[in-house]
This record gives C-alpha cells, sequence and structure tokens, in this order.
C-alpha cells in the first residue's frame, strides 16, 4: 500500500503505523477488537459512497436527499392521503377501509422506484452492507418530522422477522437493523422476538398482489400474546 502524500506534512505515510493508529483510536472509543478490525478493513477495501452519486463518505449524501419526494400518509388499504388532525393521526386506515384491514395506521414515504431508495435496500440486503440501514433510518425520521407523525414512546417497534434458514444465510435482519437504530433515536423499545416466521415464502418482488397476500397468508405468528395485549405495535419493514 502506498498512501502517496497523504501524509502527515505532505510525507508519506506507513500504512500499518495508520492501521495501528486507527485501531487505538477506535478501541478507546469503547468498540470492540474485532468489530473495529472488521470495520477498518471494510471501509479500506471499499470506501463508503452514496448510493446514488457515488460521492464518498456517506451511504446516502444530503445532496440526494434533497432529490427525493417525500409521500405523504395515506389509507394503507386505498391509499388516499389521510393528513393528520385533532382526532385523526396521520396516516390512519380511511372508515370505508377499516373492514379490510387490521392495521391502524402506516406511512410509507419513499418510492421503491427511487434511485437512491432502490440502490441503497439492495446494498443493505444483497450487498450486505449493514451501514445502509442507519442512512434509510435516518431519512426515514426525517420524513416523520416532516409530516408531524407521532410516534408513541411507549410503542414496541417490531421488525418483520426472516424465515430461520433465510435469516442464517443473509447473517442479519434488515428490517431489524432498521428498527434499532430508529428505536435508539426516537426512544421506543424494540422487540424482535415478539414475531416469528413460521412458513419459508416466495420472494415478495416479482408477485402480483393477490400472489403476495396468498404468499404471506399463514406466515407469521406472535409469540407472546400476553406482552402484545393493549400495546400499540408499530411494524417494521423495508
Amino acid at each position: 500500500l502506498e498512501t502517496g502524500n497523504h501524509g502527515i506534512g505532505g510525507q508519506k505515510c506507513n500504512p500499518v503505523l495508520l492501521f495501528e493508529t486507527k485501531l487505538t483510536l477506535w478501541k478507546n472509543k469503547g468498540m470492540g477488537f474485532f468489530s473495529t478490525i472488521e470495520t477498518f478493513t471494510l471501509d479500506l477495501l471499499f470506501p463508503i459512497s452514496c448510493a446514488r452519486c457515488g460521492l464518498e463518505d456517506a451511504h446516502l449524501c444530503s445532496g440526494c436527499v434533497l432529490t427525493m419526494p417525500i409521500w405523504a400518509p395515506a389509507c394503507f388499504v386505498c391509499k388516499k392521503i389521510v393528513p393528520a388532525d385533532d382526532a385523526i393521526p396521520a396516516g390512519r386506515t380511511c372508515r370505508p377501509c377499516r373492514e379490510k384491514s387490521r392495521i391502524y395506521a402506516s406511512f410509507s414515504p419513499y418510492s421503491y422506484d427511487h434511485p437512491a431508495i432502490r440502490a441503497l435496500i439492495h446494498d443493505l440486503k444483497y450487498r450486505r452492507m449493514r451501514g445502509a440501514a442507519p442512512a434509510l433510518g435516518d431519512i426515514l425520521i426525517t420524513a416523520l418530522s416532516f409530516y408531524g407523525v407521532s410516534l408513541p414512546r411507549d410503542a414496541f417497534l417490531v421488525p418483520i422477522p426472516l424465515y430461520p434458514a433465510r435469516a442464517r444465510v443473509r447473517g442479519f435482519n434488515q428490517a431489524h437493523l432498521l428498527a434499532d437504530h430508529i428505536g435508539k433515536e426516537l426512544g421506543i423499545s424494540v422487540c424482535a422476538d415478539l414475531l416469528k416466521k413460521i412458513k419459508n415464502t416466495r420472494p415478495q418482488m416479482q408477485l402480483s398482489r393477490d400472489e403476495r397476500l396468498k404468499n404471506v397468508s399463514n406466515a407469521f405468528a406472535v409469540s407472546d400474546s400476553a406482552a402484545v395485549a393493549n400495546r400499540t405495535i408499530i411494524l417494521m419493514d423495508d
């Protein structure tokens, strides 16, 4: 490795010394030894860059964030926009649709068709870039604030689980990473073990709406009914 003239005072730097220095600094911040080596190595081999424009140092740069339209909260069933007022929260399932779904309210502020969103989710799920999860979590929090959507602090954030075999292959659940970041930032408890997936379903992306509904029918089960009784449950998925 050669660092050229990027060292101190324009001098070439010893890459081993740079590695040891950065490692020592990160260890002093309380990071674990092995996670530090892993993070440093990944940063060195695959520098973080914006999923949309390629600008380094961020998974999603501020310029690209500004290009992303934020969808207003809408009914989960008919997609009619439901703004907040004194009696009805933003995104409340509208009255004609309440018999069709048990979802009380929903918020999906960004389109999968936007290149930045599509690239970030692809990086997270298929390139296993865990750092994309906080970037997605941050723009979700921004969207919540933009539309004045307030999440109850006594609610449970429950990530949609993966089937165990799929979780073992991927190594993590991306919805859990999102929930952890948002829960930490907003002070909401994350309960990842309240819901489990009991059926290995087909990928949803290429299915029609009816096929999706059939695909996930009876695929999930609540692990502790008493724990969720009379509680607000916020399901988190990508």
